[in-house]
């Protein structure tokens, strides 16, 4: 690409269609613009815009003659709006929108992170910015051009457990939560779910409580074999960008299109915030965002608060932050009867598409292994 064709682009379509500045505003200021002609051109669109004056070729070159290289402003403006005559419009705008600003941005980040005093909050957030711009965002489709996932056979993940698959459906873009107190299996039902996943589609955990190393002696004593679609990423210390910079990593290298993270309340953001509440609120609602960002199934371990150990967990005790109820698409605990100890119960507690209660399911606890409920040799799904 050329060095400036981003800019010519963007400049041009709105010289040809002034309605483009609309878009063009709402991403990009002057300052955006590196080449001084187009920098010089975007600001009296602003000023133009700001006072309530029509854009146009002649409102744009009277504001300009005022300036004191007036001849070469001229020249620029009809240079500008002929080099393109098939001008882009709709997505393809917002494509261009999206390249100025990236690199204005990056020039912006590499400026900041070379100062002698370094702000390491402001080149943090600039390097989110820029993960998180998107060249070629849709801000609306008709609904006729939407694929449901009813209408796609791939896009409903099968975790391998019968009453969760029929009753909560997982899918890109969404995010469960799996919750309980502590010994009642819930790295082993994420686990497990992945290892499932994983016979069908590339998947990948970031652990935080245990290693790579302690990851794989669970898998082989659970199953007895690695499965080949399956990558580990076990960091000492995970913020949500570090998070996602992850997960964008093992999804452009390997394909990934689930990720287990184990656990919620062992991140930890690089910024401070007034309590831990808000900081793992900020966390899970960071991880809702990448989910429907980048496409990705994510499903969160999550611990309880401490409450009545005699009754089943429910949401309000999910542990540092109601918000991690409102984020999830859907919330299962898992809990046991003390005299029953090969059964537990999964509590679908939050169902975004419906049903919510109860499931039983079998525990093998020197495997550290679960399988489907069936009742005197019948398949309860019978």
């Amino acid at each position: 690409m050329k060095q400036f064709e981003g800019e010519e682009w963007v400049i041009g379509a709105i010289l040809n269609n002034p309605e483009n500045f609309e878009t063009a505003k709402l991403s990009l200021s002057a300052s955006d613009f590196l080449k001084y002609s187009h920098r010089k051109i975007f600001k009296a669109m602003e000023d133009l815009d700001r006072n309530g004056t029509p854009l146009d070729l002649s409102t744009i070159s009277a504001l300009l003659k005022g300036s004191k290289d007036k001849d070469r402003w001229e020249d620029e403006i009809e240079i500008v709006k002929f080099l393109k005559d098939d001008v882009p419009t709709g997505a393809t705008l917002r494509h261009w929108i999206g390249v100025v600003k990236k690199r204005s941005l990056e020039i912006y980040l590499r400026e900041e992170a070379s100062k002698e005093n370094l702000d390491s909050k402001k080149v943090e957030r600039l390097a989110y910015d820029i993960n998180t711009l998107h060249d070629d965002s849709i801000l609306y489709l008709p609904i006729m051009d939407v694929i449901s996932v009813s209408e796609d056979p791939k896009a409903r993940i099968k975790t391998g457990f019968r009453d969760l698959d029929r009753n909560l459906p997982l899918s890109a873009g969404r995010l469960w939560t799996v919750s309980g107190r502590t010994g009642e299996g819930k790295t082993s039902l994420g686990l497990q779910a992945l290892y499932h996943i994983s016979k069908t589609r590339p998947v990948g955990i970031v652990s935080l409580e245990m290693s790579a190393g302690e990851v794989k002696d669970r898998i082989l004593n659970s199953f007895g074999s690695l499965p080949e679609n399956f990558f580990i990423s076990d960091p000492s210390t995970l913020s949500s960008l570090d998070l996602k910079h992850r997960c964008k990593v093992m999804q452009s290298e390997q394909g990934v299109e689930v990720v287990l993270v184990d656990y919620l309340q062992l991140m930890r953001e690089r910024e401070d915030f007034r309590s831990r509440h808000l900081e793992v609120s900020h966390i899970i609602r960071r991880v809702k965002e990448f989910a429907k960002e980048l496409k990705l199934a994510f499903i969160v371990i999550s611990s309880v608060s401490r409450g009545n150990e005699e009754l089943p967990p429910t949401l309000s005790l999910l542990k540092e932050s109601g918000d991690i109820e409102f984020a999830s698409d859907g919330v299962v605990f898992i809990h046991s009867e003390k005299e029953k100890e090969d059964l537990k119960f999964l509590n679908i507690a939050k169902n975004r598409w419906g049903w919510t209660g109860e499931v039983k399911i079998f525990w093998d606890g020197p495997k550290t292994k679960f399988r489907d409920y069936q009742k005197e040799g019948i398949d309860e799904s019978d």
